[in-house]
């Protein structure tokens, strides 16, 4: 039987020495026919047809039973969400300029099977063209489960599935200490990354009234697994608190024999302890507490490593700003102490309703009394300084500090790509949707 140290364990056994972490960047898009306008769906003419075409160069195909579900090359995956939208998660890379290089060949890649195919790739937040009913659904097992349990715990989980599409950033952490400065630093700045990174202001072809309408998606899809975790903004924050926070986070399913069960809902500490009759009361391993931490989506994360995930789907260049901007307050250890002294007194409550805030207001939501756009231009020169002090260097000799160029215009500015949107909507493409896909695609 796994014991609590087991599970405890699993965190420690991802510690990696400085000199090996590495940065991966998994990012998602909406796929639309270039003549509709709408969603492609899963046909020969649309993800079969693209699955086809990447297969030509060196894609291997991923199963479930019979079904193809995705692709896999080298240390890279694409995979399917659960309205179809396109997500490629990275290979581990030791810098942004690595990872900026995977983007690049990555999409230049998908693009060119999109053209054969008359399909288009955007990259946004929320689909702004499309009602629920219209999003082609993936035939998953874990997803269907998924289907049938969110409408039971909030009110949006269903668009968060279908009609949302993010980018999300991974970090390694060298000790528990690491751990804790890290996941109290890129927790206190959540609000700072929605106002950065939010890319989702139109809902079925109208404005919205959010600035990151997927991070209020969100925030109303389930409360057991989503938002912001309140120990990590306590000085005692420690792996064991996660592990007793995961095991209290309800279960979707498990793994067995090449079949998903639906376990939803069930304790997984009842799963530890062989209590499930779902799962012929066998005992949970540590592959399926790893699988059951997948199923938490809050906007940090802890597997054996960090997910820092509250940006939206953004711009190409966005795709490498993103890890850029985490990666130079992570990753530099003088800044990221300096980070953690600016924020160490930050409380969770506070934090919090400025998280809340951000999704609505953007750069003019407040903490302490502050706009989070001063916030933002602060962390973002300290980010700069970050990458800077790596010197990590390419052909060119620049520095990663680089790809921060499109963020530092959105403080100058004040808009971010949702503000921008807002404004061109009305003014540029006169409530056209059409124009939007033209231009905004890739």
């Amino acid at each position: 039987m796994l014991s609590k140290e087991n599970l405890i364990n699993y965190f420690k056994q991802g510690e990696k020495k400085s000199s090996a972490f590495k940065i991966g960047t998994e990012h998602e898009k909406f796929l639309f026919d270039i003549k509709t306008k709408k969603p492609v769906d899963f046909s020969e003419n649309g993800i079969v047809g693209i699955f086809n075409i990447l297969k030509e160069n060196q894609w291997t195909e991923i199963k479930e039973k019979e079904n193809i579900i995705g692709l896999k090359k080298e240390n890279l995956s694409i995979t399917l969400e659960p309205g179809l939208q396109i997500e490629l998660s990275g290979a581990p890379c030791g810098t942004i300029h690595d990872t900026c290089r995977e983007v690049n060949l990555y999409l230049k890649e998908l693009k060119q099977a999109c053209a054969k195919l008359g399909l288009g790739i955007i990259g946004i937040g929320f689909i702004p063209n499309a009602k629920i009913n219209e999003i082609h659904k993936l035939k998953k097992k874990r997803y269907s489960i998924m289907r049938d349990y969110m409408p039971k715990v909030g009110t949006l989980g269903l668009d968060m599935m279908h009609r949302t599409a993010a980018t999300q950033v991974n970090f390694d952490f060298s000790s528990e200490d690491d751990f804790r400065k890290k996941t109290k630093v890129a927790s206190c700045l959540v609000p700072v990354a929605v106002s950065l990174f939010s890319n989702s202001p139109v809902l079925e072809g109208k404005l919205n009234g959010f600035i990151g309408y997927r991070t209020n998606i969100w925030q109303h899809t389930d409360d057991n697994r989503s938002g912001l975790i309140p120990f990590f903004f306590d000085k005692e924050n420690s792996y064991e608190q996660y592990c007793d926070y995961a095991l209290n986070v309800p279960m979707y399913f498990v793994n067995r024999n090449d079949d998903v069960i639906d376990v939803s809902g069930k304790n997984f500490k009842d799963f530890v302890n062989g209590k499930l009759k779902e799962t012929n009361y066998e005992e949970a391993n540590l592959d399926d507490w790893a699988n059951h931490l997948s199923t938490i989506f809050t906007e940090v994360r802890v597997k054996q490593y960090l997910e820092i995930r509250p940006a939206d789907s953004c711009s190409w260049s966005g795709i490498c700003s993103i890890p850029a901007f985490w990666t130079g307050i992570l990753y530099d250890q003088n800044i990221l102490d300096e980070c953690f002294e600016i924020c160490k007194e930050w409380k969770f409550k506070d934090v919090n309703q400025a998280y809340l805030d951000a999704g609505k207001k953007g750069f003019e939501a407040e903490l302490y009394g502050k706009p989070i756009l001063q916030y933002a231009k602060s962390f973002l020169e300290l980010s700069q300084k970050g990458l800077q002090n790596r010197k990590k260097l390419n052909s060119n000799n620049d520095d990663e500090s680089i790809f921060l160029k499109e963020l530092f215009g959105f403080i100058e500015n004040k808009k971010n790509l949702s503000n921008i949107l807002i404004e061109e909507f009305e003014k540029k493409y006169k409530n056209n949707l059409d124009l939007i896909f033209d231009e905004k695609a890739f």
